[in-house]
């Protein structure tokens, strides 16, 4: 029988393992987006033009918790709108396949480190053995791809490494702050409203009205499903969670994305990226259920950030 106290664990990592299916999906959205008329400037309106009113009239409901504005300001720039940019920056540079694995990755190794650092949490042993096993899974799936390329691909690499650190540090302010997931997504999303009437300024409405059928197809998913539930999923998770365990989430979504790939758009997956993908899994699990003697390594105080 299950121990009252993990059961709030296990509702954070199926929310968590929920929310990594739902971001996975953003690669077949965004890929069916850019064939068919739109830029990634466009999706990245369509998505804050979208969910930015939806977070935005949820916070004015729940408040700030006492949060400083600076404070929300910072969580959004390292997981809204300038996240956004900064990985569709990276994809000018590096192909899309090295974004699925470095950008996962740059989380998975900063948020335990990360969370040592500020938190002073210790991984524990699931982690610390997860870990590995998550890095091997993630290079069966991308590792060929990542030795391919040349010229100012590494400044993709970069940049995407760096999307992936800037994730896992929201997640540890997000903790370190003690502010509840469902408050964290709201902020979030709503101070990255902001950025719609700067981008209709530089940018103008782009490609959307030429292409209105797919942008109605975008704003459902990346707007309201990705953008909306997927978020707010994660941030419960990574506050139920911890950010060490945390980052043992978002490795999944290269698997599934690689998965999503072969199912929807007849993408090609060989042996070896199958092999990576049930190791991936198997590395999450291992990382993310494995609990018992590091029950202490997450503070009393911390945990009623999980709730709103």
């Amino acid at each position: 029988m299950l121990d009252s106290r993990e059961k709030p664990d296990r509702v954070a990592i199926i929310g968590g393992v929920l929310a990594m299916v739902l971001f996975s999906g953003n690669f077949v959205s965004s890929r069916h987006g850019l064939g068919n008329g739109l830029s990634v400037a466009d999706l990245v309106l369509i998505r804050y033009a979208v969910a930015g009113p939806l977070f935005l009239a949820l916070l004015l409901r729940i408040g700030m918790g006492g949060l400083a504005i600076w404070r929300g300001v910072v969580l959004a720039l390292l997981g809204g709108a300038p996240y956004f940019l900064l990985t569709a920056a990276a994809l000018e540079f590096a192909p899309a396949t090295h974004a699925s694995v470095l950008n996962p990755g740059g989380t998975m190794v900063c948020a335990p480190l990360l969370g040592w650092l500020v938190l002073r949490e210790r991984p524990g042993p699931g982690v610390r053995l997860g870990l590995p096993i998550l890095g091997a899974g993630l290079l069966m799936i991308g590792g060929a791809s990542l030795l391919e390329g040349g010229g100012r691909t590494w400044i993709g690499d970069l940049l995407l490494f760096w999307s992936g650190f800037d994730w896992a540090l929201y997640g540890v302010l997000m903790r370190r702050w003690r502010v509840g997931g469902l408050r964290t997504a709201c902020i979030m999303g709503a101070f990255s409203l902001a950025w719609v009437p700067v981008h209709l300024a530089v940018l103008g409405m782009g490609g959307i009205p030429a292409n209105a059928g797919e942008a109605a197809i975008q704003a459902s998913y990346q707007g309201l499903v990705a953008g909306g539930l997927g978020v707010i999923l994660y941030s419960r998770a990574v506050a139920a969670l911890g950010p060490a365990r945390g980052a043992l989430l978002p490795p999944l979504v290269p698997a599934l994305g690689t998965f999503w790939a072969w199912l929807i758009l007849g993408e090609e997956v060989t042996p070896l990226q199958a092999t990576g993908m049930v190791t991936v899994i198997a590395g999450m699990l291992v990382g993310a259920l494995w609990r018992r003697e590091t029950r202490e390594t997450i503070p009393r105080a911390a945990r009623h950030s999980a709730e709103t």
